[in-house]
């Protein structure tokens, strides 16, 4: 059970990771055009 588990907070772990690097990206891109404008 105890492994179980761990893949389950590790993969919510990951996931979690995936969606700030998601918003990171989004917001780098964001910055980029915004500041390509002035």
């Amino acid at each position: 059970a105890q492994g179980r588990e761990a893949i389950t907070k590790g993969s919510i772990m990951g996931a979690l990771a995936l969606y700030l690097d998601f918003i990171n990206l989004f917001l780098m891109l964001l910055r980029f055009f915004g500041g390509s404008r002035d």
